[in-house]
C-alpha cells in the first residue's frame, strides 16, 4: 500500500513539472509571436493590424463556442457583419485621413448602433426563437467587446503620434499584473476576493499585483514618455505621482477584464475558452485583461496628447 501511494505521489510530481514545463514554453512562443508583430508596429503599422486581426478573428470563434456551449445562440452572420463594419471604420478613417476623435465618433455612430440593433434585427430572422432577442443581445455585445479595444489598438498606431508607445502599457501592463498577483497570492493571499468566480483570486494578490503594475507604468513613462516629445509643464514629480494612479487604474481594468471572461466561462460551463496556447487556455484567456486596458491606454494618449 505505501509503495502504491508513493508511485502515485511520484507520478503526480511528474505530472505537475510536465504541465508547468509545458505552460512556460507555451508562454515564450506566444510571446515571441505579439512581439514579432508588435514591435515591428513601431515602423510599419500594418503589422499590429494583423496582429489585430488575427486576435479578432479568433477571439470571435472562442466567444460563439462558448456562448453555444451554455445553451446561447449568437448569430455567426450578424457577428461577421458587425466586426467588417468596424474594419471598415478603420479602413475610413485611414483612407481620408481622419483624427482618432472623429474616427472614434464614427465607430460609436456605426457599429455601437448596430449592436443594439442585433437585438431588434435577430428577433426578425428568428421568428421561431423565443430567445431571439436575448440571443441577438448577446451578438452585439460580443461584437462590441472584441471590436472595441482592438479598434482602440489599431487607432493609436494608425492615427495617434506616438500612439505606439501607450499600446505597449495597454498589452503588457495586464502580464506583469497577472505575473506579480499571482506570486503575491501564493505566498501572502489568505482573503478571497471573489471566490464564487475566482477561487484562487486574493486581496493580497489584487493589491501586489495593482501596486507591481503602478510601480513599472510609473518607471516606464518616467524614463520613455516623458522624455518622447519633451518634457511637460507640471515636472517629473507630479508627472510620476499622476502616472502611478494611472497604473493602478489600468492594473483595476485589467482584474475586471480577467474576473469578465471568468464569470463567462463560469455561466457557460468551460474551463478554458480553447486549447490554442496548451496550459495557458484560447485567445480570450490571454488577452481578456488586455480587452479592458487597451481602451484606458488610448484614453491615456489622448491625455497626454494635451501635456506636451
Amino acid at each position: 500500500m505505501q509503495a502504491e501511494t508513493d508511485v502515485s505521489a511520484d507520478y503526480q510530481r511528474k505530472t505537475v513539472r510536465l504541465k508547468l514545463r509545458q505552460r512556460i514554453i507555451t508562454g515564450i512562443i506566444f510571446t515571441v509571436i505579439v512581439l514579432s508583430l508588435f514591435v515591428p508596429a513601431l515602423f510599419f503599422p500594418i503589422t499590429g493590424v494583423v496582429m489585430a486581426v488575427a486576435i479578432g478573428v479568433f477571439a470571435c470563434i472562442e466567444m460563439y463556442k462558448a456562448l453555444k456551449h451554455g445553451g446561447y445562440h449568437p448569430s455567426r452572420l450578424l457577428l461577421i457583419i458587425g466586426m467588417s463594419l468596424a474594419t471598415l471604420v478603420v479602413i475610413c478613417g485611414r483612407i481620408f485621413d481622419l483624427k482618432v476623435e472623429n474616427t472614434m465618433a464614427l465607430y460609436l455612430i456605426v457599429v455601437c448602433m448596430y449592436c443594439v440593433s442585433c437585438g431588434i434585427n435577430l428577433p426578425l430572422v428568428r421568428p421561431e426563437d423565443d430567445k431571439a432577442f436575448l440571443n441577438g443581445m448577446f451578438t452585439g455585445g460580443m461584437i462590441f467587446y472584441i471590436s472595441f479595444p482592438l479598434f482602440c489598438l489599431v487607432s493609436a498606431l494608425l492615427f495617434v503620434k506616438n500612439g505606439w508607445y501607450y499600446m505597449v502599457i495597454g498589452l503588457f501592463a495586464p502580464w506583469g499584473t497577472d505575473t506579480f498577483a499571482y506570486f503575491t497570492g501564493v505566498t501572502l493571499g489568505k482573503h478571497k476576493i471573489v471566490p464564487h468566480i475566482s477561487p484562487k483570486k486574493t486581496w493580497e494578490g489584487c493589491i501586489g499585483g495593482s501596486i507591481f503594475c503602478a510601480i513599472c507604468v510609473t518607471v516606464y513613462c518616467c524614463l520613455v514618455i516623458y522624455r518622447l516629445e519633451g518634457e511637460v509643464e507640471i515636472g517629473i514629480i507630479p508627472y510620476a505621482v499622476l502616472t502611478f494612479f494611472l497604473g493602478l487604474l489600468i492594473s483595476v481594468m485589467s482584474q475586471l477584464g480577467d474576473w469578465f471572461c471568468s464569470v463567462i466561462k463560469r455561466r457557460t460551463g468551460i474551463k478554458d475558452f480553447s486549447n490554442l496556447f496548451p496550459g495557458h487556455g484560447g485567445m480570450l484567456d490571454r488577452f481578456d485583461s488586455t480587452f479592458f486596458t487597451l481602451p484606458v491606454a488610448l484614453l491615456l494618449a489622448l491625455f497626454a496628447s494635451n501635456l506636451y
